[in-house]
């Protein structure tokens, strides 16, 4: 399925089928909309499916295609058999509130096309984050578990990256039938702006919920969408974990706000799998999510309310706690003392943790800001609890970015970084809360109120009109590693040189001593299965022996990479076992015209600024046959079936000298298979070129 309208429907039914299931047979009350119930729906498939993957990897089985088909179908037919429950699920719409309805379809559907519109010149998703998603999402499709070990890829075992994201990916891929890896970058792309375009109705839905005026829920959606420059920008930095966490943020808060109002099993059932989810997805939304429940229970006076919230909560809590006991223990066990660079390690610093104010100012901040506080004060003015849980909210935030304030070290997850690029969400909310609050004060009929809808809707048609404008170029140009020609090498890298091909791509650095690619050889590993010198971040998971020699490399590599000579270069791939180097044009990549003009390497693959080089042999001729064949092989037809017996001849004939000797060689082998064949005769020809 590779059509984006294809793709788009895939997305949609698996992100609402399994969670609308959950919620038509186990909270049939949850949820007053059907905007309501369309959140938590999405917010319980996005939970669902990573607790469903936890377990049958811990029960060593695998999730694999005709088990993903099944279970879509049957989804289908339970809500086909519960068709007698649809009328609850239509919305009542009065006539006075119709036309903040219409606001929030309008601004959904303008969103989602904006989303797209963003994307439409990328071909790898970008920056740093999105190689190691890709590479999580290949290993859940390839073991049909958990990505908890990367091997044979990265020595990673016992990964505790929160992974809730990549294996609904994986989910993706096995309903769709999407298994070769080139798919990927597309495939997180268009569903990662799915993602980002639900949010406008997600939290719409939950501003309905706290304020109970239509007007809130157009505000929120409207910021959340077109206003602000968060969550879109995440696409600029490949936050989709983060981006997945924060779609089912407004899920969970719906369900704690049950949970007060109807408190009962059925309520905190739904809470319990929202958070338990949470903690597979985003483990800092779900501290975030923590938070708003403790505030929750701060707010709340009445000593018999208190104590019957806290009840149902501290079961919520333990059920989450219960059904993801694996997890639990697994990042328990990993955890280290103290501070480093060490991902495992909790204990943050000063410097990590402080204020990034180009990020605080960005865009429309200052202006949401000044709105957000604004709302603040006006719901408070109107003795609306929901604004004092959203500011203790806040504080409660913040002091978990901060400890140290009371005497306490930094935690490394929660950052004020992490509270600045997420705090549209409660902006959003204290802006509706804001016209909420003057939609209240206007009186139900008069002139009065005619002239406060006219303007607002005029407001809202203007917001639109201008977000659609401002926002429709996010990507920054320097986040953008890898392009169309990248993505061409690396396909032609996967098909002509050996699985065992170790890679030098070009390196810069990153976050203190873990360095990031600087080009698109950095997408080898996840896309071609192919060693780099530079792997995704994730690599700092390992164990320290193994990213001790793995940030050896890299060092070397950012601060003499781009600047060596053929000789030194070459010295440093014959001590650390590198075979071939991967050239580019962009900033901090290796330079092919630095490796052209010397008979230490030997061009490969040159094409639209990209080349490949192989490190010569020293003591051999420039090219062994069986390479030079293969190159010219690939160059004149490499997607046949001559190339694929090759590559089978070339497999036997390393498996055959390892066993009994070195007596058959790959071209031998390749003649027995391909004799009378097509690929016989392009092999001829490939030999014939070779030899010329």
């Amino acid at each position: 399925m590779n059509s984006l309208i294809g793709t788009v429907f895939l997305v949609l039914v698996v992100l609402v089928l399994p969670g609308l299931v959950l919620i038509l047979r186990m909270a049939p009350t949850a949820g007053e909309t059907a905007l309501e119930r369309f959140t938590l729906a999405v917010g319980a498939s996005l939970s669902l499916i990573p607790l469903i993957y936890l377990w049958i990897t811990w029960a060593g089985s695998a999730v694999r295609q005709p088990l993903v088909h099944l279970a879509l179908v049957a989804c289908l037919l339970v809500i086909v058999v519960s068709r007698h429950r649809v009328p609850a699920i239509a919305p009542a719409i009065a006539l006075d509130g119709s036309i903040w309805h219409l606001l929030i379809a309008g601004a959904s559907v303008l969103t989602f096309w904006l989303r797209f519109e963003q994307i439409r010149d990328l071909v790898l998703p970008v920056w740093v984050d999105s190689v190691h998603h890709a590479l999580l999402i290949r290993v859940s499709i390839e073991q049909g578990a958990a990505p908890l070990s990367l091997r044979p890829y990265l020595p990673v075992d016992g990964l505790t990256y929160h992974w809730g994201y990549h294996v609904f990916v994986a989910t993706l891929a096995q309903a769709g039938g999407i298994y070769a890896p080139e798919a990927l970058p597309q495939l997180m792309i268009w569903s990662g702006q799915v993602i980002s375009a639900l949010m406008v109705p997600a939290y719409a839905a939950l501003a309905l919920r706290l304020w109970q005026r239509p007007i809130a829920g157009a505000a929120a959606g409207l910021v959340v969408g077109l206003a602000s420059v968060m969550p879109a920008y995440y696409v600029s930095w490949g936050r989709y974990t983060l981006l997945t966490g924060m779609l089912v943020l407004p899920a969970a808060l719906l369900a704690l706000d049950a949970v007060c109002r109807h408190p009962g099993p059925r309520s905190t059932a739904l809470l319990a799998l929202l958070l338990a989810g949470l903690s597979l997805v985003h483990f800092v939304v779900f501290a975030l999510t923590l938070a708003a429940c403790a505030t929750l229970l701060v707010i709340t006076t009445d000593h018999t309310s208190w104590r019957r919230i806290a009840i149902w909560l501290g079961i919520a809590l333990t059920g989450a706690l219960t059904i993801t006991a694996p997890w639990i223990v697994l990042l328990a066990s990993r955890i280290l003392p103290g501070t480093g660079s060490s991902a495992m390690h909790v204990t943050g610093n000063a410097a990590y943790n402080a204020l990034p104010l180009e990020l605080l100012w960005a865009g429309t901040n200052r202006i949401l800001l000044a709105l957000g506080g604004t709302g603040a004060l006006l719901s408070l003015w109107q003795r609306r609890r929901a604004a004092a849980w959203l500011i203790i909210w806040c504080a409660a935030a913040v002091l978990l970015a901060n400890p140290v304030v009371i005497g306490l070290p930094y935690l490394s997850f929660i950052t004020n970084e992490m509270l600045t690029i997420t705090m549209f969400a409660p902006l959003a909310l204290l802006i509706a809360g804001g016209a909420a609050a003057i939609d209240a004060w206007t009186s139900p009929s008069g002139w009065r109120c005619g002239v406060w809808r006219l303007s607002t809707v005029a407001l809202a048609v203007a917001v639109m009109l201008w977000g659609t404008n401002q926002w429709r170029t996010i990507v920054r140009p320097d986040t953008v590693l890898a392009g169309p020609m990248d993505l061409v090498a690396i396909e032609w890298a996967a098909r002509a040189t050996p699985p065992d091909a170790r890679f030098v791509v070009g390196t810069a650095g990153w976050l203190y001593d873990v360095d990031r690619g600087a080009d698109g050889g950095w997408w080898l590993l996840p896309l071609a299965g192919r060693q780099v010198s530079t792997p995704p971040v994730i690599y700092n998971y390992g164990v320290p022996d193994d990213v001790a020699i793995i940030k050896r490399d890299t060092s070397w590599l950012r601060d003499h990479g781009a600047a060596a000579n053929a000789e030194e270069l070459a010295a440093f791939m014959r001590e650390r076992g590198y075979g071939y180097v991967y050239a580019s044009e962009r900033p901090g990549a290796l330079r092919p015209e630095a490796l052209r003009n010397t008979s230490l390497f030997e061009c490969v693959y040159d094409k639209g600024g990209v080349a490949i080089f192989r490190l010569r042999v020293p003591g051999t001729r420039d090219e062994g046959p069986d390479d030079g064949v293969a190159r010219d092989l690939s160059r004149i037809g490499g997607e046949g079936r001559g190339a694929r017996r090759w590559r089978r001849a070339r497999f036997i004939s390393h498996w055959w000298r390892g066993t009994r000797g070195p007596t058959m060689a790959s071209r031998e082998i390749y003649l027995a298979l391909v004799a009378r064949d097509e690929g016989a005769r392009r092999w001829h020809s490939a030999r014939f070129i070779s030899h010329w």
